[in-house]
């Protein structure tokens, strides 16, 4: 293996996980299942953000991050539904504990959840498909706002012509160093991730009030 080679790996070792790798990460995955299925649902949240503030390390995930990759776990190993043969996605094979994750998402853990949400996508570069595992579960408008608003400061900066401003935003919400490779931060790449999951969104959700079809057109013009 060339030099080349392997840090390709490297990089796609940080996006690409198996659910055993998930697992392993996340580490608490019988403790976030005990939690949701025994407490109650403000509590559980309250615990989740208590947490993630004490962590400080935006190079590190934290607590919420790794409840997301729970949620991403739990729907991976599920069943697939497919609303349209463009979006497949999944469902959770525990309705139960679906139903609680999606009131805690989009409920209980607003605003703080959003960035988490917006991370998650904008990382997820080597299967971006598996985005709508977690964009299954959104409902709430205001975290649909907040993707809208994000896929249009992406879709700005696509037209930047300074390489390493270009990229800064998509950085930034990926919890990057500014120092880090470009390729992995492209606002064109970003915002056509976006676009993926709002598309899928309109299926399933009334959002003619926050964007259209034709709002979603990857030009110059907004």
């Amino acid at each position: 293996m060339n030099g080349n080679d392997k840090k390709d790996d490297e990089k796609k070792s940080l996006f690409s996980r198996s659910a055993e790798e998930i697992i392993k990460e996340a580490g608490t995955i019988v403790d976030y299942e005990s939690l949701l299925k025994e407490k109650n649902l403000e509590d559980v949240a309250e615990e989740i953000l208590q947490a993630s503030y004490g962590e400080f390390d935006i190079m590190k995930k934290d607590t919420m991050d790794r409840f997301l990759d729970y949620i991403y776990f739990k729907v991976q190993t599920g069943y697939w539904e497919t609303p349209s043969m463009a979006y497949p996605t999944k469902r959770m094979n525990d309705r139960v504990l679906e139903g609680k994750i999606i009131e805690i998402l989009n409920e209980h853990l607003y605003p703080d959840i959003v960035l988490k949400i917006l991370k998650f996508f904008t990382r997820n570069i080597y299967d971006p498909d598996s985005n709508l595992y977690v964009a299954n579960l959104i409902y709430s408008e205001n975290i649909i706002r907040s993707l809208y608003d994000t896929y249009n400061l992406f879709k700005k900066d696509i037209f930047q012509g300074n390489k390493d401003k270009r990229s800064l935003n998509v950085k930034r919400i990926q919890q990057f160093s500014p120092r880090s490779d470009n390729k992995l931060s492209s606002p064109l790449d970003a915002a056509a991730r976006l676009k993926y999951v709002l598309e899928f969104l309109a299926i399933k959700n009334k959002v003619d009030h926050i964007y259209t079809k034709e709002s979603l057109a990857l030009s110059r013009d907004l």
